[in-house]
């Protein structure tokens, strides 16, 4: 039974989300997700309280992408690599999903702090030890604190996505937030500009 409930639950989430990528998320109703379900308000209501849950859902999800991408994190060449894949998988996510629920979530998050824009612990756990150990090989010359250097990066992130939602996904996200990070942790020279295998 509880299993059939997270179906249910996921179903709605999915079929919302794919509705949202195509008509835009003003133009979706509670209505319009029930229809392509096949399901009853009441049971979207019993899974979710509003269409606000379900972009909270969306990006509940980012530690579990990360997770799924450790063997291509353990794949690096260097340190500074293994961070920047941490960032990428975050990045792309919300590449992927555009800037129209990107603005939503951000809305959502201004006029009630839903949590999305916290600082994930369980990234936290992984990126820190990285950066680190980058510092003391020497691929990130940025002495600060890692904790320090961490926060500064999701901040980075975040102003990039407020920017990317504002100018309507108009610039390679990936690319500047990438530049912009290898000045804030002062990445070696010969480790910059390099893409991701």
């Amino acid at each position: 039974m509880a299993a059939e409930k997270e179906q249910t639950k996921e179903k709605i989430i999915n079929v919302a989300y794919k509705l949202f990528i195509k008509q835009g998320y003003d133009n979706v109703t509670i209505n319009d997700i029930c229809k392509t379900c096949g399901i009853v308000k009441s049971t979207f209501y019993y899974h979710l309280k509003s269409k606000e849950d379900i972009i909270a859902d969306l990006f509940g999800n980012i530690c579990e992408l990360l997770y799924n991408n450790v063997e291509n994190l353990m794949n690096a060449e260097n340190y500074w690599e293994q961070l920047w894949k941490c960032f990428e998988v975050i990045i792309k996510f919300s590449v992927d999903i555009g800037y129209d629920l990107n603005g939503q979530s951000l809305k959502i998050n201004i006029n009630k702090d839903i949590g999305t824009y916290n600082i994930k612990e369980s990234l936290t756990r992984i990126a820190v030890p990285i950066i680190k150990r980058a510092q003391e090989a020497g691929e990130i010359r940025n002495q600060s604190p890692a904790e320090e250097l961490y926060r500064a990066s999701i901040f980075t992130i975040y102003g990039y996505d407020v920017m990317w939602c504002i100018k309507k996904g108009s610039f390679d996200k990936l690319d500047y937030t990438k530049r912009a990070l290898e000045n804030i942790y002062d990445v070696a020279p010969e480790l910059r500009g390099k893409t991701s295998k």
